[in-house]
């Protein structure tokens, strides 16, 4: 089975997804996206038959000529840059699957592909057929696991928003530190710097390269999440051996633990922009997160960090490469 992938070479978390695929799909091409607000590393995708479009978010259609009949199938996360990927590939007899983005999915998908790969059960929930669901496989390799004994040390990722990352909850953390009674240590990692007139809190401005450099230190991950099916800094956190505080929410609340969660005030119904589906996101009492970090603050989490090493086993590119490999070649045999 050849595959064609489109892919993210940035150090964004659609980068991070095209560089594990592709290392363990090992596709036969692969056509290079980029969003000039991130580092690129075209290097990532080096002994492949590449290709660079040359705007983001857009593929011109000379730019779909790479999907050709020595391919069997063509994989692109959260969108195809182009709707007539999926009607060029069908023409070509190549298969056509998205990997789907609950909060991010398309009111009207204009052109069905041959396959939506849901990655949570949110995005079973609002995607239509024909799906199938997969979980997003943990790079235990990279993500290598480190006990973790009690909560001392808070880290977030405020990435390439910095303060204003309101999808990473940046803002409902400051709040809510201003709450915080325990004497704690909070490292906020960002992308895009900013100044916070609070000593228990840190600034580090960083860029990380490599995805894995930002879970191995500290205890614990505060993370404040809005609507979202998956959420790779909370994967990846909690395969690293950190517990995660993070907002008490479908589907996240059906398989982490269920202690470090905060209740959010309420759920509105919303949409990131107007193309998008509509999904319940939740409005975030600063408070509630004031009091679960207090809860944990220099408390026991060994049983938490215990708890993500067999999550990530149960969920590693060893476990589930077989699951999507066997999908592929089903949906390429029809």
């Amino acid at each position: 089975m050849r595959i064609g992938l489109i892919a993210r070479y940035g150090n964004s978390g659609l980068g991070t997804l095209s560089w594990e695929f592709a290392r363990h799909l090992k596709p036969a091409k692969v056509l290079l996206i980029t969003n000039k607000a991130e580092q690129v590393f075209p290097e990532r995708f080096s002994g492949y038959d590449t290709m660079q479009a040359r705007q983001p978010f857009f593929m011109f259609p000379d730019e779909m000529e790479w999907i050709t009949s020595d391919v069997d199938l063509v994989l692109s996360f959260e969108t195809f840059y182009n709707s007539r990927v999926v009607s060029h590939a069908r023409k070509k007899n190549v298969r056509s699957v998205l990997v789907t983005m609950a909060e991010l999915f398309p009111e009207k998908f204009p052109i069905t592909p041959s396959l939506f790969l849901c990655p949570s059960k949110l995005d079973m929930d609002l995607v239509p057929e024909p799906k199938v669901f997969l979980p997003i496989p943990v790079a235990t390799d990279r993500l290598l696991w480190k006990r973790r004994e009690k909560a001392n040390v808070f880290i977030h990722s405020a990435s390439h928003g910095g303060i204003d990352s309101t999808r990473k909850g940046t803002g409902a953390l400051l709040a809510a530190m201003k709450q915080v009674k325990s004497d704690i240590k909070l490292r906020i990692f960002t992308w895009a710097p900013f100044e916070i007139n609070d000593p228990r809190i840190e600034i580090v401005a960083v860029n990380f390269k490599n995805y894995w450099q930002l879970w191995r230190e500290g205890d614990v991950l505060i993370y404040p999440q809005g609507a979202n099916g998956i959420c790779l800094p909370i994967i990846e956190a909690m395969s690293c051996g950190l517990g995660v505080i993070t907002t008490d929410q479908y589907p996240f609340n059906e398989y982490m633990p269920k202690e470090l969660l905060f209740e959010p005030e309420r759920f509105e119904k919303m949409r990131y922009s107007g193309n998008f589906k509509e999904v319940n996101g939740p409005i975030i009492d600063p408070g509630k997160i004031a009091e679960k970090i207090d809860e944990f603050a220099g408390k026991d989490i060994s049983r938490f960090s215990n708890y993500g090493k067999q999550w990530a086993k149960e969920n590693s590119w060893d476990a589930l490469l077989p699951n999507y490999l066997e999908v592929f070649e089903n949906l390429c045999q029809r």
